[in-house]
């Protein structure tokens, strides 16, 4: 069956939702989970590329849906970013994903946008690579479990009582070292009501918001007289024992991310004849690359089996 690629628009929220859960699972996402992505992410209905079976009527039943590639932009950045592309099965190895990168590259160079950047998996980069991007910076997130003896109620409680501050200018010294970060935009669009900006110790400041189970560290800085792996402890110490806490945008080379990556919790069960047990504290959730690909140049490199 062939296909047509449109912008987003006429297609409703609950409908797109189906069609990301068909093509990633439904995992143990929160219900409304996309309509929230697409918020945060500021995505483009315009922009975005939607994949449909040829001679889709206006409003397209599910199962005439293909895939997609959203688009976010924040305003005056000449750099756009993806929110997500997927295909589903049936229609991929068919050159569905390449058409709708193309597709929105153009759309955005037609914008005066001059590149556009996608987060992509190890196993994704390959696929990117032929459509002609380049990596840029390679990041990961890291996971770890709180250690404080209190409630997740207790938590959101204190969330509630601490205001989510700007991106920038943060109430930091302007040296302060930043551990971990995600996107400024990312974090404006972020509900007031699930984002705070904490201070788990003097001269530590941390953009979080709860994302269901877990509370999301979008962003972390460290006044440069202190140690950061201090500042992440305390972090930690601030966090429901049990609940994950996630770094996101850890630099992979960086001194900071390897010591984390070697620290160790001890195990102490009260008993002097057991051996200490050791358990790694935090370990790689994802890892990614920013790839860029630069609006002016063609995708004229494409080989085949491409999406």
């Amino acid at each position: 069956m062939s296909f047509e690629l449109r912008s987003l628009r006429g297609v409703g929220v609950e409908a797109l939702t189906r069609l990301a859960e068909a093509i990633f699972g439904r995992g143990d996402r929160a219900p409304g989970w996309f309509a929230r992505k697409l918020a945060r992410e500021g995505v483009d209905l315009d922009l975005s590329v939607l994949a449909v079976a040829a001679g889709a009527p206006g409003h397209v039943p599910e199962d005439m849906l293909f895939g997609y590639l959203l688009i976010g932009q924040d305003a005056g950045d000449v750099l756009a970013h993806s929110a997500g592309l997927g295909v589903i099965a049936a229609r991929r190895g068919g050159g569905l994903g390449r058409a709708l990168v193309e597709a929105a590259a153009a759309r955005l160079a037609s914008r005066g946008c001059e590149a556009l950047r996608v987060l992509a998996e190890p196993e994704r980069e390959g696929f990117y690579a032929r459509l002609g991007l380049r990596v840029s910076a390679r990041r990961l997130t890291l996971l770890a479990h709180g250690t404080a003896s209190i409630s997740q109620g207790h938590l959101d409680r204190e969330l509630a009582d601490h205001a989510k501050q700007p991106w920038s200018p943060a109430p930091t010294p302007s040296d302060a070292l930043e551990v971990c970060a995600w996107r400024a935009g990312a974090w404006a669009r972020t509900p007031p009501a699930d984002a705070a900006t904490l201070e788990p110790m003097p001269g530590v400041w941390a953009h979080v918001s709860r994302e269901g189970r877990a509370l999301l560290v979008q962003r972390l800085l460290v006044a440069p007289t202190l140690d950061p792996l201090t500042a992440v402890a305390a972090l930690l110490a601030r966090t429901p024992t049990g609940m994950p806490l996630l770094l996101y945008g850890l630099d992979p080379v960086s001194s900071i991310t390897a010591a984390l990556l070697r620290r160790d919790l001890v195990d102490v069960d009260g008993d002097p004849h057991t051996p200490v047990q050791r358990r790694r504290e935090f370990h790689v959730a994802q890892r990614f690359a920013a790839m860029d690909l630069p609006l002016a140049r063609r995708l004229d490199n494409v080989r085949g089996c491409d999406g």
